[in-house]
């Protein structure tokens, strides 16, 4: 009878522990929604706020600056009340939305609302890697982590496909503005059902003490992390590519425009390119889980190389081809570029842990998180500005080139993990 319940307890934790891993996830979608349903209807949403497109730019960077610098601070929180933080990160998000729907089209309380959005998503932004770690043994933390890590990436693609569908053709203004306040309310109510969610599956976590997790603290792990020469290039290089990756679409939709591409299209290109860092960081993900499941180490470096070659090279060859190919073929190589700037990402996170043990999960995530905002904002300000918006493009590819060399060189993982959990 005991073995039994033995049985019975596990098999629930297990069931338990993936609960917990959807309801996180479904938070991220809801939090980055309205976000990135901007994209698609950027001017009209600029008119609606009566701003012209770049002071627009004040939303995005209200959502990095509020994450980037509250992300350290609440790491100690997350650190202790991990379900109670992931609760207040939907509060957040809950709240934020429910006032950008009630103060309508002022666009000061909408500045807030997206810094209230940001400050929620620095409470789960960085936390994919702690989760695996607490809630998922390590033969399955490669495959925990992706998907903690790429719901945000699928909010994205799916809020982009809802938000260019539901506003096509609409020209106009009252129209749009009764279709916004509706995209809001949705948005609004499915982040109230997530919090919900999240309530019910608040739980402390299977592995919080077992042995084999000791870390050193939060602060010591961010100073090794900072002062090491070696991370401070691994770093800088790969959040050169996040950065650039996030402010691809924007700064490609600008040429395809210029030559007379269509808004399908450009809304085409910009899918190929969210789909393609989604199925290839899914597909090299797998392989690493089957690495896991067989006890084997895993393969982080040989496919992080394979990844950002794709993403560089279809780069390269899409600055100098671009106004001469069929659309087909551009959104062919929108699809490598997405391979190479989106599809490492999980990936990074194990592999930057493997290097760091026994650093925390959580100031690994952190780290990486801020440089790559501080990264994203740069290249969104000076490449987004009307100056450069002819060029910006292609100064993004010569801007990778170092990058690209160091992390194809020299990147090394160091399996210190692997060996302690062996």
């Amino acid at each position: 009878m005991s073995q039994a319940k033995i049985v019975s307890v596990s098999e629930t934790n297990n069931i338990y522990k993936w609960l917990v891993l959807t309801s996180f996830s479904l938070n991220s979608i809801s939090n980055i929604f309205i976000y990135s349903a901007l994209t698609p209807i950027w001017s009209s949403v600029a008119i609606y706020y009566n701003v012209t497109d770049y002071d627009l730019n004040w939303f995005s960077n209200m959502y990095f600056i509020s994450l980037f610098t509250t992300t350290f601070g609440f790491n100690p929180f997350i650190l202790k009340y991990f379900g109670q933080s992931q609760i207040f990160s939907c509060i957040l998000t809950t709240s934020a939305l429910w006032i950008l729907l009630i103060s309508g089209n002022n666009f000061t309380m909408g500045l807030l609302c997206f810094a209230l959005l940001g400050l929620g998503e620095s409470l789960y932004y960085q936390v994919p890697l702690h989760l695996s770690k607490i809630w998922f043994p390590h033969e399955e933390r490669a495959l925990s982590t992706f998907i903690g890590q790429y719901s945000n990436s699928i909010g994205i693609l799916i809020s982009t496909i809802i938000s260019f569908y539901y506003f096509y053709e609409v020209v106009d203004e009252n129209e749009f503005q009764t279709r916004y306040q509706n995209l809001i309310f949705a948005t609004a109510v499915f982040a109230s059902i997530v919090l919900v969610c999240n309530l019910i599956t608040l739980k402390k976590p299977i592995n919080q003490k077992d042995s084999i997790q000791i870390r050193d603290s939060l602060w010591i792990s961010m100073k090794k992390i900072c002062t090491a020469e070696e991370a401070i290039f691994d770093l800088l290089s790969f959040s050169v590519f996040i950065g650039v990756g996030w402010s691809y679409s924007a700064l490609f939709n600008i040429q395809q425009y210029n030559i007379g591409y269509t808004t399908l299209e450009l809304f085409q290109t910009n899918v190929c390119y969210q789909i393609g860092g989604i199925l290839i960081a899914a597909f090299y993900t797998w392989k690493l889980h089957s690495q896991s499941q067989h006890g084997l180490q895993q393969s982080y470096d040989k496919y992080m190389k394979y990844i950002v070659s794709i993403g560089f090279w279809a780069l390269a060859i899409e600055i100098i081809i671009f106004d001469q190919v069929p659309f087909l073929i551009l959104e062919i190589l929108n699809f490598l570029v997405g391979c190479g700037f989106g599809g490492y990402y999980s990936i990074l996170l194990e592999s930057l842990q493997e290097k760091h043990f026994p650093a925390q999960e959580l100031a690994i995530g952190s780290v990486l998180s801020a440089v790559s905002c501080i990264a994203s904002v740069l290249v969104i300000m000076i490449l987004g500005l009307p100056e450069f918006q002819k060029y910006g493009f292609q100064i993004s590819c010569y801007l990778l080139i170092m990058p690209f060399c160091f992390i194809l060189v020299f990147y090394k993982t160091q399996f210190k993990r692997f060996e302690q959990e062996a």
